[in-house]
C-alpha cells in the first residue's frame, strides 16, 4: 500500500474518531448558591375559596370518580367521569379535572374542563396525561409500556381539541421529561431494546421540530430497566440531561450528559458514583448544576469546537 492510500485512510480513521468522540469538556466547578426552585408546569394556583371533591364508587363492575365542584353553597357542579382515581388542575381557561385507572397509564384519562363560573365546557377521553401549560396549550404525555405509541399532544383547552400530536414511534417506551421552547421539543425516554442473546435499557434524548426528528442516545445499561429517570433543561445554546439508570441485574448508571441545542450534538459527559442519583438539572449560561441525592454538582461548559458551532447549531 503506498504512502498516499495509507494518509487517506488514516485521515478516514481521524475523522470518524472526531466525529463519535465528545467535542468538549465538563469542568467541576462551585456549585454554592444555586436554586433549582419548583419545576414548571404553567399550572396556576386554584381560587383559595375553590373546593374540588373527588369521591369513587363502583357501580356492578364499573368504576366512577364523582367530581363536585364548589366556591359556596349556592354554586355547585358536578361531572361523573369513569376511573377510580381523580385529580385536579387549574389553568387560565378554568378547573380541569380527570380520572384515571392507578397503574395502568394505556389506558388515559377521563376529562372534563369548567370555567372559573362553574360552566362546563366540554369533556372527553386523551391517551395521555397531563403534564404542562404552555403557548396556550395544555400538554398531554402517553408512555406506552406495550405498543410503540408514546406521544405528546397539544390540546385547545377552550374546546379540547387535539391541535397537535407527535409519536416517536419507539417500542415501549417510558417519556421522561418535556421541556418546550418556541417550536422546539425536548423529550427524554428510556425503552428496553432486545438484542440476538440480551437486551439494554437505552436512555434518548430527542428533538421535535416541526416535521423534523433528531434523537440522540445519552446512555445505555445491562438488563431491563426497574428504574429510569432523566429530567432536562436548555437554556437555547445547550442542552443538558441528567440520567438514573437502574435494571434488573443490580447495575445501575447516573450522570449528566451536555448538548448542543440545535443539532444535538454531544459536547461531553459526566458519570456519578453509584447511589448518586440525579433529582434535577439547571442550565446557566456555560455552567451545568445536578442535584443529586448526595448534593449539588457543578460542571463548567468547555466546547472543543464552540466557535464552529456558534455560527451553525441554530440551524435545525
Amino acid at each position: 500500500m503506498d504512502k498516499k492510500k495509507k494518509a487517506i485512510i488514516l485521515g478516514f480513521v481521524l475523522l470518524l474518531l472526531f466525529y463519535f468522540s465528545p467535542k468538549g469538556l465538563l469542568i467541576p466547578t462551585n456549585a454554592k448558591g444555586i436554586s433549582f426552585g419548583d419545576s414548571i408546569s404553567g399550572f396556576l394556583p386554584c381560587p383559595q375559596n375553590l373546593q374540588v371533591r373527588a369521591e369513587y364508587y363502583q357501580y356492578r363492575l364499573d368504576h366512577f370518580v364523582n367530581f363536585t365542584l364548589s366556591y359556596d353553597e349556592s354554586r355547585r357542579a358536578n361531572i361523573t367521569l369513569e376511573g377510580v382515581s381523580g385529580e385536579h388542575i387549574c389553568i387560565p381557561e378554568g378547573v380541569f379535572v380527570y380520572s384515571y385507572y392507578l397503574g395502568d397509564p394505556a389506558m388515559g384519562i377521563n376529562a372534563a374542563l369548567f370555567d372559573y363560573n362553574l360552566s362546563l365546557k366540554w369533556w372527553r377521553h386523551f391517551d395521555g396525561f397531563p403534564d404542562q401549560y404552555v403557548q396556550n396549550c395544555l400538554v398531554f404525555v402517553k408512555s406506552d409500556p406495550y405498543g410503540s405509541n408514546s406521544c405528546i399532544y397539544f390540546v385547545e383547552p377552550s374546546t379540547g381539541s387535539i391541535k397537535e400530536r407527535y409519536c416517536l414511534g419507539v417500542p415501549k417506551a417510558h417519556i421522561s421529561r418535556v421541556q418546550i421552547v418556541d417550536n422546539r421539543v425536548y423529550v427524554t425516554l428510556g425503552y428496553y431494546s432486545v438484542g440476538t442473546f440480551s437486551g439494554e435499557t437505552k436512555a434518548f434524548l430527542y428533538l421535535i421540530n416541526g416535521n423534523d426528528v433528531k434523537g440522540k442516545e445519552v446512555a445505555t445499561i445491562e438488563g431491563h430497566p426497574l428504574g429510569v429517570r432523566l429530567p432536562l433543561d436548555t437554556n437555547g445554546k445547550y442542552v443538558a440531561v441528567a440520567y438514573y439508570l437502574h435494571d434488573d441485574m443490580e447495575n445501575e448508571k447516573n450522570g449528566v450528559c451536555v448538548f448542543t441545542a440545535g443539532k444535538l450534538i454531544k459536547i461531553a459527559c459526566k458519570e456519578f458514583g453509584e447511589w448518586e442519583r440525579p433529582i434535577n438539572v439547571k442550565l446557566e449560561g456555560n455552567i451545568v448544576y445536578v442535584q443529586t441525592t448526595r448534593g449539588v454538582k457543578a460542571y463548567k461548559i468547555l466546547s472543543l469546537e464552540q466557535s464552529s458551532m456558534q455560527g451553525t447549531d441554530d440551524e435545525v
